[in-house]
């Protein structure tokens, strides 16, 4: 891919610290693939690359104009600029006028919103036909992506597995209900749940995905995290619990709200791993996740923590079975057409590398309040 010049020279990198970035990008990358090639089965095969309608440095406002699901045939983890093995990171023979995964014209980041909603998404080309991948809110074809800032020139590496895929809680966790607490396993379709606002709402859909200490052995970066009793503040969560490491959870700080001005936000169970409270359990036995899905985006709480509802984002649903999927378009046919369609997050999401740097910091709310509402 040739080198274009892009404004505004003067957030380059010196050619110090960007072979200082490859060296170390080559080096984490040598000592994951051998296990990560072992993992290769289990990796989420699909993201999704959309369209837009012009340069997003230019144009305030953007429109999504396509979507291409595109199959990673990467040998690591991350989607970067350029591969540090210098290898095709996905597919590209569906998406016209994009000819080359290896390295793109450009990596930006950038933030924007849609219909008011917040939405970060890394721009890979911006001359002939431009390309995006979004990086953490929702976005379907024709929607228009306003208030288009560039906040990063040389965009950080992502992680594919940042995406979502088993977004859940596992059996054996006790879950609020307007009768008292009741074990996850046994809610089925109809039950009332409590949600965030302290009223209840009908369970929709329950799924169900069990993997063996074998799966989990070749694939250990879906074991569960274990939130240790006490771990995010007093009795929060009332007993040890584990979630699916997409998992997200509800969280506050200070320093949180100051920096992002939200007194509560969801963070991925993942992000919060601290080694001691927080940690991802060893692969020594089965798991069972299970999904709960209402009308909406909604908080429930689980062992005395609120945290999040299943949700049927794009790439959740990527990495579906075609079985699971048929079900849930059944329930909600208008996702057929606009994975969008499901609506927005209860609240807003902190992204990884945020939580990280927030970590010592964050507690979870011990109660249903008004910032749980939306």
């Amino acid at each position: 891919m040739p080198v274009v010049t892009r404004p505004d020279e003067s957030f380059a990198e010196t050619e110090h610290s960007q072979l200082f970035k490859f060296t170390r990008l080559k080096c984490r990358k040598v000592e994951s693939i051998v296990q990560k090639q072992s993992e290769a089965s289990f990796k989420m095969p699909f993201f999704t690359v959309y369209q837009i309608d012009a340069d997003p440095l230019f144009n305030p406002s953007v429109t999504v104009n396509n979507a291409f699901q595109v199959e990673i045939t990467d040998n690591d983890d991350f989607l970067e600029d350029p591969d540090a093995d210098g290898g095709q990171q996905f597919d590209v023979s569906s998406i016209p006028g994009l000819s080359t995964s290896e390295d793109f014209q450009v990596f930006e980041n950038y933030s924007a919103n849609v219909g008011g909603s917040p939405v970060t998404y890394t721009l890979l080309q911006f001359s002939g036909t431009q390309y995006i991948v979004v990086t953490s809110g929702t976005v379907a074809v024709n929607d228009v992506l306003s208030n288009n800032i560039r906040t990063q020139v040389t965009a950080p590496p992502a992680e594919y597995d940042t995406l979502p895929t088993f977004v859940c809680f596992t059996a054996g966790s006790m879950i609020l209900t307007p009768t008292g607490e009741r074990l996850i396993e046994t809610i089925r379709p109809g039950d009332q749940v409590i949600i965030g606002d302290g009223n209840s709402r009908p369970v929709r859909w329950v799924g169900r995905r069990r993997l063996s200490r074998r799966e989990l052995q070749q694939a250990p970066k879906f074991c569960p995290i274990r939130i240790k009793a006490g771990g995010l503040g007093d009795r929060l969560p009332t007993r040890d619990m584990m979630v699916s490491p997409q998992h997200r959870i509800v969280v506050s700080s200070p320093s949180m709200e100051l920096h992002y001005f939200d007194p509560v936000m969801l963070a991925p169970a993942k992000a919060l791993v601290n080694g001691d409270t927080i940690t991802q359990v060893p692969p020594d036995q089965n798991v069972e996740y299970i999904h709960i899905l209402f009308d909406r985006h909604e908080l429930v709480n689980v062992e005395g923590l609120w945290s999040e509802s299943f949700f049927p984002g794009d790439c959740t649903l990527d990495a579906m079975s075609a079985a699971t999927k048929e079900e849930l378009f059944a329930l909600f046919p208008e996702l057929l057409s606009n994975k969008g369609a499901f609506g927005e997050t209860a609240l807003p999401v902190l992204k990884p590398h945020e939580v990280r740097m927030l970590r010592q910091d964050l507690t979870a709310p011990a109660r249903a309040t008004s910032a749980l509402v939306h």
